[in-house]
C-alpha cells in the first residue's frame, strides 16, 4: 500500500535520514520507535507531504487515504461531536448532497453511499471515541473552545480515528490520555480496521498495538517482526550477529594483509600476494557495529536519615466550587513507601499532587508532613516555569553557587545534557530536553519524597529505562501518577485507587486494576447512569472468588440476553425498505445510533463474560 525506497532527507545540511526503505501492506501495525531527535516525526512528515525529501520515493497507492491527528489545537464554538465528526470528509460530503432533497441521481446515489459507509451509524462511532477516551455522555454538546490544550488534542486524536483512511499515523498518542483511555485506545488500535503506523516509547502499548516494530537508527530503518518485545530480542541477536561477522572478517583482513606486507617483495609469493591485494579490493567491508549514545547514569539519591513517617493525611476533603471531589480521606505515608495513584480520569490524582505539594490548601481536615522534609517534585506544568533564557549551567548555578562548575557539568551529563546542551538556551529544548532538566533539578536537592505526576512524557525509551533503574535506586518515598504501566509495574509496591471521592490501598495489581475498569465499563452499561450512590470499591482479590464470579456472570447472561433481542429487532427494522419510505430522517438516524450502541454493548457485554468463564476455569 506504501511504498519507501532509497528516502534520504537533510535537515539544515545534516543528512538526518539516509537511503532507509519500508513497505507497508495492508492491514499491518507498525510502532516506529528510536531515540529522540532520530526523525521520527520528519518521517512523518515525509509521508504526508508537508516536506519533501531530498532523494528517493515515496509512493502510496492509488486511491488510499491518510489519516493523521492535526497537531494544532482548534479554537472552536462547535460542539465537540460535530467537530469530530468533521473528520470524515466524505460523510460531511453526502450529507450535504442529501439534505438537498431533489431526489436526482446524485441524490440517490448519495444515498446509497451514505449507507454502504454506515452514515446512519456515524454519530454513535463518534459518539464511542469520544466516550472511549474519556468524555462523559453530557460532554458531547459542549463546544470545543471549552476544553483545555490536553483535552482538544484528544478531540484531535477522536477526529482522526473518525476519518475511514487506509493508513493512519500516530505520533506519541498516549501522551495526553490516562491510563484508562490507553488502555481503550490499544484496544481498539488492536483491531483497526486498516494500517497503522505509530509513534510511541510506551512498551506496553505497542506490545498491545503492532505486529511489526521499524527501528530508526544511524540514519535507517531496520524492519523486525513482532512487537515490541520480539524488536528487543531480535536487534540484540542481529547485534550479536553482525558483531561477530564483523570480527570474523577483520581477522580473515589482518592475515591477508599481513601475508601481502611480508611477501609482496619476494618473487616466489608476488603472484599469491597480488591476488590477496585483488582479493581485499572485491570484499565487501562489513561495517562496525555502531550503537547510539543512549545510556544515561541518573542518580536520584534520598538524604541518609529520614523521619518513619512522612505524611499523615487526616479527614482530608477538597472540591472546586460547591461541590466535593475527595471526602474524608485518611491515609499515611511512611518512609521509603512507594505509591501509584490509579484512578479514573478527573477522579482526583492531579489534584490530590498539588494539595501534596502545597499548590492546593483542603477545604476540611488536615495535611501534614513531617518537619524539615525535602519534596522533590515534578509535573508537567513545571516545563513552562523553566527560565528560556538561561541554560542548564545557569540553573545549576543559580540552585548551587557554591559547588564548581566541573562538578555541575558531571551532573548535568549524567541526564543527557552535557557537551553542547549544558549552554544552550532552554527555549530551544524539546520537551523531553526540558523534562531530564526539570528532573536533574530535583534529583540535586536529595529529596526525602518525590512527587512525579507523568514524569516520563516526552522522555524516549532509553531514558525511560534510566529513570526506571534510578527509581528502583532509590531509597526515598515516592508517589507516583503516570500512565506508563512498565514505570509502575518497576517502582510501585503500593496501589491507591482513586475514585468516588475516596481513596483506597488496591489490593491487586496492574492487570487486576485493567478488570475493574473494565468490570466498571459494563456496570455503566447495565445499570443507568443515573444512578450516582456510593457503594464500596471492588475487591480485585474478591473477584477471584467463584461464588462472586457466577453471580457477576449471570448479571451479564441477562443483560446480554435483552441487548441481543434489541439489536435483532433495530436491524429488522433497518432492513425493512418500508423504515426508509414512512419514517423521517431523524428518525432513521436514530435506529442508526441504537444500533451502533447495541453492536458495542453486545460485543463488550461477550468479551466480559468470556473473561470471567476464563476466570472460573482457572
Amino acid at each position: 500500500m506504501l511504498t519507501i525506497q532509497a528516502l534520504t532527507y537533510l535537515q539544515c545540511g545534516n543528512v538526518l535520514l539516509e537511503n532507509c526503505d519500508l513497505q507497508v501492506f495492508i492491514n499491518q501495525r507498525i510502532g516506529l520507535v528510536g531515540q529522540n531527535g532520530s526523525g521520527k516525526s520528519t518521517f512523518f512528515q515525509l509521508i504526508r507531504g508537508v516536506i519533501k525529501q531530498d532523494g528517493g520515493n515515496i509512493h502510496l497507492q492509488e486511491g488510499k487515504t491518510i489519516a493523521f491527528v492535526e497537531q494544532e489545537i482548534a479554537n472552536s464554538n462547535q460542539a465537540i461531536i460535530e467537530f469530530v465528526l468533521d473528520g470524515d470528509v466524505e460523510l460531511r460530503k453526502l450529507e450535504n448532497i442529501i439534505a438537498q432533497g431533489d431526489h436526482t441521481n446524485s441524490w440517490f446515489e448519495a444515498q446509497q453511499r451514505y449507507e454502504v459507509i454506515e452514515g446512519y451509524t456515524a454519530r454513535a462511532r463518534a459518539a464511542q471515541f469520544l466516550n472511549g477516551l474519556g468524555f462523559a455522555q453530557a460532554m458531547l454538546d459542549h463546544p470545543v473552545n471549552c476544553f483545555s490544550g490536553g483535552w482538544r488534542m484528544r478531540l484531535n486524536l477522536a477526529r482522526a480515528l473518525m476519518h475511514r483512511a487506509d493508513l493512519l499515523l500516530l505520533d506519541e498518542p498516549t501522551n495526553h490520555l490516562d491510563l484508562e483511555a490507553i488502555i481503550w485506545l490499544e484496544k481498539y488500535l488492536s483491531r483497526y480496521p486498516g494500517s497503522l503506523i505509530v509513534i510511541s516509547h510506551d512498551r506496553e502499548f505497542l506490545n498491545a498495538c503492532v505486529n511489526r516494530i521499524a527501528h530508526l537508527s544511524n540514519r535507517q530503518i531496520d524492519v523486525y517482526a513482532g512487537n515490541y518485545d520480539d524488536f528487543e530480542c531480535g536487534r540484540t541477536e542481529r547485534l550479536m550477529q553482525q558483531t561477530q561477522a564483523w570480527q570474523q572478517q577483520q581477522k580473515k583482513i589482518k592475515h591477508m594483509e599481513d601475508f601481502v606486507r611480508r611477501f609482496h617483495a619476494k618473487a616466489s609469493k608476488a603472484k599469491q600476494a597480488q591476488s590477496r591485494i585483488k582479493a581485499l579490493e572485491r570484499l565487501t567491508r562489513i561495517a562496525p557495529i555502531h550503537v547510539e549514545d543512549g545510556y544515561y547514569e541518573l542518580l536520584i539519591e534520598a538524604p541518609e536519615r529520614s523521619p518513619n513517617v512522612l505524611l499523615y493525611i487526616k479527614g482530608m476533603s477538597f472540591g472546586y466550587g460547591q461541590g466535593l471531589l475527595l471526602e474524608n480521606i485518611h491515609q499515611v505515608l511512611q518512609a521509603g513507601t512507594r505509591v501509584a495513584l490509579l484512578g479514573p480520569n478527573g477522579a482526583g490524582k492531579s489534584t490530590l499532587m498539588k494539595l501534596l505539594v502545597g499548590e492546593l490548601e483542603p477545604a476540611a481536615g488536615t495535611l501534614e508532613w513531617a518537619s524539615n522534609i525535602r519534596i522533590g517534585y515534578f509535573a508537567q506544568h513545571q516545563l513552562e516555569n523553566l527560565d528560556g533564557d538561561a541554560t542548564p549551567m545557569q540553573h545549576m548555578q543559580k540552585l548551587a553557587p557554591e559547588h564548581a562548575d566541573l562538578d555541575l557539568r558531571k551532573f548535568l551529563g549524567r541526564f543527557g545534557l552535557g557537551g553542547d546542551r549544558e549552554n544552550r538556551p532552554v527555549i530551544s529544548f524539546s520537551g523531553g530536553e526540558k523534562s531530564r532538566l526539570a528532573l536533574a533539578l530535583l534529583a540535586w536537592q536529595k529529596p526525602h519524597v518525590l512527587l512525579l505526576d507523568e514524569p516520563t512524557n516526552h522522555l524516549d525509551l532509553d531514558m525511560r529505562n534510566a529513570l526506571v533503574m534510578a527509581l528502583e535506586a532509590y531509597a526515598g518515598a515516592v508517589v507516583l501518577v503516570s500512565h506508563d504501566r512498565s514505570l509502575i509495574r518497576a517502582v510501585a509496591d503500593e496501589l491507591w485507587l482513586v475514585a468516588d471521592g475516596t481513596i483506597q490501598s488496591f489490593d491487586g495489581d496492574l492487570e487486576d486494576y485493567k478488570n475493574w475498569v473494565e468490570a466498571r465499563a459494563v456496570d455503566n452499561f447495565v445499570k443507568p447512569k443515573a444512578i450516582t450512590q456510593k457503594k464500596p470499591l471492588p475487591n480485585p482479590s474478591s473477584r477471584l472468588n467463584k461464588k462472586t464470579l457466577l453471580s457477576k456472570q449471570s448479571k451479564i447472561e441477562a443483560a446480554l440476553s435483552i441487548a441481543q433481542k434489541e439489536l435483532a429487532e433495530i436491524n429488522r427494522q433497518l432492513a425493512d425498505p418500508v423504515t426508509y419510505v414512512t419514517r423521517s430522517r431523524n428518525e432513521i438516524d436514530q435506529l442508526g445510533v441504537l444500533n451502533t450502541a447495541l453492536i458495542q454493548k453486545v460485543a463488550e457485554l461477550e468479551d466480559n463474560w468470556l473473561e470471567l468463564e476464563m476466570s472460573m476455569e482457572e
